[in-house]
């Protein structure tokens, strides 16, 4: 109880001026880096043969953020009081001051009537004096964080990886979510690897501030695509709860995911238009065929009937057929990823963006990016 007196009595700074108080009060004048600090602070009116109005404000610095969570106003006449609340979030370590903006406007019961005689379409404008009151900066300090701490709070992590084998470029979806008690920023979890294909977007972030702290989470997701079979490394979180003073960590175990390659008889191309049978004796027919014909071609004057030559594709005229009978995004997006993934870039940035991310962009529309 003596204990808890003394720092009472050691956070509350009374301020006072010829005409109002100040009173500020925080619960923790010496918190770690990113720790949350309640800071309350209350002007009230000493002179009440005055009609005042207060605006309060903090000085923005990268030392330090804040955020007002809590207001409450005594408007009455001649006796106005102000209470307002904030969360204070040092961002480094060492001594950090708190610098505070407090204008007081003076009036008198005359200004305040006909400022307000109008109807609403004519209000005149409220005729005061605007004086600064200097408060004098709170000073924290701010003790360090233990080596190598990633995040600060109390945390779980979870994740969710909706399959381990898949075909190549089939994507596998994986989403990773961070929540707890702490302010915290947006970061990259999963690095890039040349050994996987990684489509992300910008985390979800979502902060609930009160009196308590702050509330946060903050959401991943990934498509992660390869042509071959790769794992995703373990990741591991340093993080630090200043409420208990202890270090622990938050862990994604490692990921092996097995690719199978894209079996031929499975592409398009490969595919047989009626398929074939067990026993075809067809081709003999066309032989005889073609042997008539050439037997006849050769005692034929020539130009008396002349044939189209038909001349085999090369592989740019098969791409470019391919291309053109793509149906799908997907379809396209994987024959793409498996001839030139560099020389294509652009368009599979594209279709990805539409497989993956649900973007509306047409298939033709993709197809005219495509130079082969």
């Amino acid at each position: 109880m003596t204990k808890n007196l003394f720092y009472l009595l050691l956070l509350i700074l009374p301020l006072w001026a010829d005409d109002i108080a100040v009173d500020i009060a925080i619960d923790n004048h010496t918190p770690y880096p990113h720790q949350a600090v309640i800071l309350d602070l209350n002007i009230s009116q000493t002179d009440n043969s005055k009609v005042m109005l207060f605006k309060l404000s903090l000085k923005q610095h990268p030392s330090y953020r804040f955020y007002q969570i809590d207001f409450k106003e005594n408007e009455a006449y001649h006796q106005l009081k102000h209470h307002y609340r904030y969360l204070i979030y040092p961002q480094v370590s060492g001594e950090v001051k708190i610098a505070f903006e407090l204008i007081k406007s003076i009036t008198d019961d005359d200004k305040v009537a006909y400022a307000i005689s109008g109807d609403r379409d004519n209000v005149k404008g409220l005729v005061k004096e605007d004086i600064k009151v200097a408060i004098k900066p709170l000073v924290l300090q701010v003790k360090s964080l233990p080596r190598n701490t990633d995040i600060v709070g109390a945390y779980k992590l979870n994740y969710h990886l909706d399959k381990k084998q898949t075909d190549a470029y089939d994507p596998i979806h994986l989403s990773v979510e961070l929540q707890g008690r702490g302010e915290i920023d947006p970061f990259d979890f999963l690095p890039k690897n040349d050994a996987y294909h990684l489509f992300t977007q910008a985390p979800k972030i979502q902060s609930f501030r009160s009196s308590k702290g702050t509330q946060s989470k903050i959401i991943w997701d990934y498509a992660i695509s390869a042509k071959e079979s790769f794992v995703l490394p373990k990741i591991t979180l340093h993080a630090f709860d200043p409420q208990t003073e202890q270090s622990y960590q938050l862990i994604f175990p490692k990921q092996k995911i097995t690719v199978h390659p894209i079996q031929q008889e499975r592409l398009l191309d490969q595919e047989e238009y009626p398929p074939s049978h067990e026993r075809d004796w067809s081709w003999l027919g066309w032989l005889l065929s073609y042997l008539l014909v050439f037997v006849a071609g050769y005692l034929t004057p020539k130009g008396l009937f002349q044939k189209e030559q038909v001349r085999p594709k090369n592989d740019q005229a098969l791409l470019e057929e391919k291309i053109t009978q793509s149906k799908t995004h997907k379809e396209l997006l994987s024959l793409l990823l498996n001839d030139n993934p560099q020389k294509y870039a652009k368009a599979i940035e594209a279709l990805e963006s539409v497989v993956y991310a649900k973007k509306k962009i047409s298939l033709n529309t993709i197809k005219g990016m495509i130079n082969v």
